[in-house]
């Protein structure tokens, strides 16, 4: 009953777009096709979030009472569209012993396999111990905003698009609901976008994307520098704003030999993860105001006596 509620209470305070409602009704009849693959990281005694807690793993830092990776495993398994669920950890002792149900507290199958030498090599040794089970949808640990209504409006449109689909939220959804959250955008001609830690690899045609990102896996928050790998002539595109979105990533589509597109999601909390202490107290009481708004949806959902 709580999980179905929370479902409602997603639906119910998403943005209204009619097409994209239908979309997700039509899914509700079909199958659970992804196989979600959660990056929950390496070891660390620098990272600045896990170093308030005295620990070594942000993945681990609890949030809300809640260990960050359990949030996002319970938004992936709650959704619709995840038949299961991998996560990327080098510590799988520590997991369970800090999520005692990570494993078979869910009806959708978890499993736990090692990092490896970087975050490229950790998606494909994921990719490789699911059997090829396309499509496959990539996140991070320290996604603990992740909804399931996030997560099946991202598949919908994913399994629309090209063999790669990314994420993205456009910034006048950031600055309309939360205006003081710092986040790294790409410049377009008709908007700007922040990336909303959401990858979908939907056929092994985008398998080639794995071996472009080893060459761009230390610029993920430099996006001059992210976009200099495509081209002298797409950097100067990008910072000229000569380019739309969808004629960017034709260019990058190019580059890449993979058809790859963009999709923009309609939710503000899908660009805010947790990277610094600052972004850790924002999430904390963006979470405090949903279980807030949740108490009160459930109990209008009790009936009358």
């Amino acid at each position: 009953m709580k999980e179905m509620a929370m479902y409602e209470f997603e639906a119910a305070h998403q943005p209204n777009h009619s097409n994209t409602l239908n979309r997700l009704s039509e899914m509700s009849a079909v199958e659970r096709r992804f196989t979600a693959v959660v990056l929950a990281g390496t070891r660390s005694n620098t990272d600045p979030v896990a170093s308030i807690f005295g620990g070594q793993y942000k993945a681990l830092v609890p949030i809300c009472g809640k260990p960050m990776v359990e949030r996002v495993v319970d938004s992936l398994v709650r959704s619709r569209s995840v038949k299961r669920v991998v996560i990327v950890f080098d510590d799988a002792a520590q997991l369970e012993e800090c999520c005692p149900d990570i494993r078979a507290g869910y009806d959708v199958p978890v499993e736990v396999i090692p990092c490896r030498d970087t975050i490229c090599c950790s998606v494909g040794s994921a990719l490789e111990s699911a059997g090829g089970e396309w499509p496959f949808l990539v996140t991070t640990a320290d996604h603990a905003l992740l909804t399931s209504a996030m997560v099946d409006r991202f598949c919908t449109e994913a399994m629309e698009g090209g063999a790669l689909s990314v994420g993205f939220v456009e910034k006048k959804h950031l600055d309309a609901e939360h205006p003081g959250s710092k986040r790294t955008y790409l410049p377009f001609r008709e908007t700007q976008l922040s990336g909303a830690n959401l990858f979908a690899f939907t056929n092994s045609g985008a398998l080639p994307v794995l071996d472009f990102w080893r060459q761009i896996e230390m610029k993920r928050k430099k996006p001059w520098q992210l976009f200099k790998a495509f081209g002298y002539r797409n950097l100067l595109g990008l910072l000229f704003k000569r380019y739309t979105v969808d004629e960017a990533f034709g260019r990058a589509s190019a580059v890449l030999g993979v058809e790859a597109r963009a999709v923009r999601l309609p939710f503000a909390e899908a660009a805010i993860d947790v990277d610094t202490p600052k972004d850790y107290h924002q999430v904390t009481q963006i979470l405090k105001d949903r279980m807030d708004a949740l108490g009160t949806f459930e109990t209008r959902l009790q009936p009358v006596s």
